[in-house]
């Protein structure tokens, strides 16, 4: 699941989000929108946050 999609879903904010992973607003913004691909170690680290739902693979796969 892409992790805009899951933030959608959890009617997550950027903001909140990128407070729970100890990210930069701008990053996690980046991230959602598809701009940025995480490094490894803040895949892991979104990965653990939402429970499995958001894999690395899902950052490198077309647009849902």
């Amino acid at each position: 699941m892409k992790l805009k999609k899951y933030m959608e879903q959890k009617n997550i904010s950027i903001e909140k989000a990128a407070l729970e992973l100890g990210f930069a607003y701008e990053n996690v913004r980046r991230y959602a929108a598809g701009l940025v691909v995480p490094r490894p170690d803040r895949m892991k680290k979104i990965l653990t946050w939402s429970k499995g739902k958001v894999t690395p693979n899902d950052f490198y796969t077309e647009k849902e």
